[in-house]
């Protein structure tokens, strides 16, 4: 296993290890903050700065009874040090499969599972990602693997995040808009639940993209764009300038006849 102090590195220069500290490197470790690093980066743009700060055998050793009580096995973590890429998978699919059990616990009702000792630790976890992260930084193994970033993701704030969120519900609402204006050209009345099933989403869902409740207004100016048959009227209509803009890789669902 690797030894990777920053203060260590101050007397590698020469040794096995001594193009990881250079001059830049090591003022960077002895001030980690991130100002310190802008400031570093700034001022010596194609610079290499080797960047981890976290690892090597005194914080295992200090860290050891914690990783057993929550059952993770250090001499794992140890692999994990060495940026062994296998050993970073297994360790990333352990804190999701605990990240998933204690959401369960949650939803059953267990509400303090941290102070039971139920569930790791949000800073454990967030210990164990910046350990695997700069053990890729000190074995210059760059490859990030897939598990760890699901991880990383899930800490940032899952997989559903604000602003996709709000990108799928403006784009639910526009789909909501243009198959209730075929509908309404139609000759039939769109309502949440129909748009719902057209949409395979539930009528509550479609209701929240309307929170001004303007879904028949936006729907009857979209109706103009169709014929009675359902097809767009003209080629210069809005749901045919919308198509060709879209960067979207799913096309406009058909307006599936009842």
């Amino acid at each position: 296993m690797s030894d990777h102090d920053g203060e260590d590195g101050e007397d590698g220069e020469d040794g096995e290890d001594g193009d990881k500290f250079d001059a830049l490197t090591k003022a960077y470790k002895k001030n980690p903050s991130i100002e310190h690093y802008v400031k570093l980066r700034r001022e010596n743009p194609h610079a290499e700065i080797e960047v981890s700060v976290f690892g090597g055998i005194d914080p295992l050793l200090f860290m050891e009874p914690e990783l057993v009580r929550f059952g993770i096995d250090p001499l794992l973590v140890a692999s994990v040090m060495d940026a062994d890429t296998d050993a970073i998978s297994k360790l990333c699919l352990q804190l999701l499969d605990e990240i998933i059990a204690a959401r369960s616990l949650t939803k059953c009702g267990e509400t303090h599972l941290g102070r039971r000792g139920l569930a790791i630790p949000d800073k454990l976890i967030n210990w164990l990602i910046a350990v695997m992260l700069d053990s890729l930084s000190w074995n210059d193994s760059l490859y990030l693997p897939r598990d760890l970033i699901v991880l990383i993701r899930e800490r940032l704030s899952g997989s559903n995040l604000e602003y996709t969120r709000a990108e799928q519900a403006h784009r639910g609402r526009q789909m909501a808009i243009l198959n209730g204006g075929r509908l309404m050209a139609m000759g039939r009345k769109p309502s949440f639940r129909l748009i719902a099933d057209l949409l395979e989403v539930a009528p509550s869902t479609v209701k929240r993209w309307f929170p001004e409740g303007d879904f028949l207004k936006e729907v009857e100016k979209e109706s103009r764009s169709f014929d009675e048959n359902g097809e767009f009227s003209s080629a210069n209509s809005v749901p045919n300038k919308r198509l060709k803009k879209s960067s979207r890789k799913e096309p406009v669902e058909p307006l599936r006849r009842k």
